[in-house]
């Protein structure tokens, strides 16, 4: 019987060891999870749109919203026309070393991009937006927060260069022809009307 009965609580024991380390491991996650950063990134461009060979500027703003303060360390930013043109990577910033510190519910500065619109065609992606990462740390960890924002270009109007005679030219027809028009009104209305015959006496 006591072997029994020893046997009974080393497993009650166990299961109460297993469930404590279950309940600590939840909690550690828990608490893990509610530590992390909620961050927001905010984009905006100086202009609403830019023509071909037009300069720039794209600004960046952080948002720590918490659990806690986090640390930037650097911003890239991916335009829609990068690649590999006349010898050199085109089309690809990068703010390094940072390291500004953002208290919880607090505000980053504004960081600035200056951007160049290519002058040439080139390749672009669908989109036509540029990709913003911004890579933080918290405590010991490290993460990034990333955004879009779209890059309008306007696209030259081409004008044939006969269409200007054309518009010209319809343009007389069209006064000629109100004038025609008044002409023909201003003839009907003086136009004399016949004279009713005299009575005839007997």
């Amino acid at each position: 019987m006591r072997l029994v009965k020893c046997s009974l609580r080393g497993k009650n024991v166990t299961a109460v060891m297993v469930v404590l380390l279950l309940s600590l491991f939840v909690s550690l996650v828990s608490i893990t999870a509610d530590a992390a950063p909620n961050v927001s990134v905010y984009l905006s461009t100086n202009k609403p749109y830019y023509t071909y060979g037009e300069s720039g500027k794209l600004y960046v703003t952080v948002r720590n919203e918490g659990h806690g303060p986090i640390e930037i360390r650097n911003i890239t930013v991916t335009f829609p026309w990068f690649g590999w043109y006349n010898g050199k990577w085109d089309g690809n910033e990068t703010i390094k070393d940072i390291d500004e510190a953002i208290a919880e519910n607090a505000t980053s500065e504004t960081f600035e991009v200056p951007f160049t619109i290519p002058a040439e065609g080139r390749g672009v992606s669908l989109a036509s937006s540029a990709y913003v990462v911004v890579v933080y740390a918290w405590g010991e960890e490290s993460s990034y927060k990333d955004g879009y924002i779209t890059i309008p270009i306007e696209l030259p109007v081409t004008q044939s260069p006969n269409l200007t005679p054309i518009l010209y030219l319809m343009g007389i027809d069209t006064v000629l022809l109100i004038l025609v028009i008044i002409g023909l009104v201003y003839v009907w209305m003086r136009k004399p009307t016949s004279a009713l015959p005299a009575p005839a006496t007997g």
